[in-house]
This record gives C-alpha cells, sequence and structure tokens, in this order.
C-alpha cells in the first residue's frame, strides 16, 4: 500500500511542475505580447508613415531610402528607388490623408515587425499601401514598401 501512494505522490508532483511550467510560458508569452508595446509600436509606425509622405511630397526620396533598413535597400538601388517613388507621384500627385485600414504586429526573437495598410488619398486618386516595420532602439525602420492603385495605371 506504500508504494502505491508514493507512486500516486509522484504523478501529484509530476502533475504541479507541469502546471507550474504552464503559468510560467504563459506568463512569457503575455509579456511579450504586451499591449501596451504593442500600442506604442503602432503610434510610432503611424507617425514614421507621416514622416515617410511629407519626404516623398518634397521630393526628399533619398532621404526615406537612406533612412530605411538594409532589408528595403537590398531589394533596390537608390537610382531605382528614386525612380519608383518620382513615378507614383507623377501618376498619383502629393499624399494626402491616410487612414489605416489594418495592421499586425509579430513578435521573433525580441524584435517586433509592424505592418500597416493604409488607404491614402492623393491628389489624383487614391493608394493601398502597405508599410512594414522592425522595431530598432532609435523607432521603426521601414523595410518594406507596396502600393496598389488604378491611377498609377490609368494616369
Amino acid at each position: 500500500m506504500a508504494a502505491t501512494k508514493l507512486v500516486v505522490g509522484s504523478i501529484s508532483k509530476g502533475k504541479n511542475a507541469m502546471h507550474r511550467m504552464f503559468v510560467a510560458f504563459l506568463v512569457v508569452c503575455l509579456a511579450a505580447c504586451n499591449p501596451a508595446n504593442a500600442t506604442a509600436e503602432l503610434a510610432a509606425s503611424e507617425k514614421a508613415i507621416g514622416a515617410f509622405h511629407a519626404d516623398a511630397n518634397a521630393g526628399n526620396f533619398e532621404d526615406i531610402y537612406f533612412g530605411s533598413g538594409d532589408e528595403m535597400q537590398n531589394s533596390a538601388d537608390i537610382a531605382d528607388f528614386e525612380e519608383f517613388l518620382g513615378v507614383v507621384q507623377k501618376k498619383l500627385g502629393k499624399a494626402g490623408k491616410s487612414t489605416q485600414e489594418g495592421w499586425r504586429i509579430n513578435y521573433v526573437n525580441g524584435m517586433s515587425m509592424t505592418v500597416l495598410n493604409m488607404k491614402t488619398i492623393y491628389e489624383k486618386g487614391e493608394a493601398m499601401e502597405t508599410f512594414t516595420f522592425k522595431s530598432s532602439p532609435k523607432g521603426p525602420v521601414l523595410v518594406g514598401y507596396n502600393i496598389q492603385s488604378n491611377a498609377l495605371i490609368m494616369n
């Protein structure tokens, strides 16, 4: 009978240890996905989008390029990037009001990737823009930009 109690006691201790590990795992997950962090990341990224549009409207394409991350710079050289944004500005005009249509934040290895989908009203049409930012100690860094607009084709 004593052996049976010992085995039951071992199983009970194992369940408690498993329970503690699960609770610790949940605490780590909640800390990584802190809504306050997400709110701050989102606000900083929206501010960076405002700066992107201000620089683009002023023709400061070089500032956007050299302020972006390696991922963005490795996808195009400065001449292609300036030509691309120049065509966007020629066909759509200057950016006006931009409204958030959706977002997501992924946390991986202590770094966040924030993706915002924006509906932007330009002088000659509207566009859906997708901005991807990675976190850095200095704030969000642009690593991806995509724009979709019928006006880019029609104008």
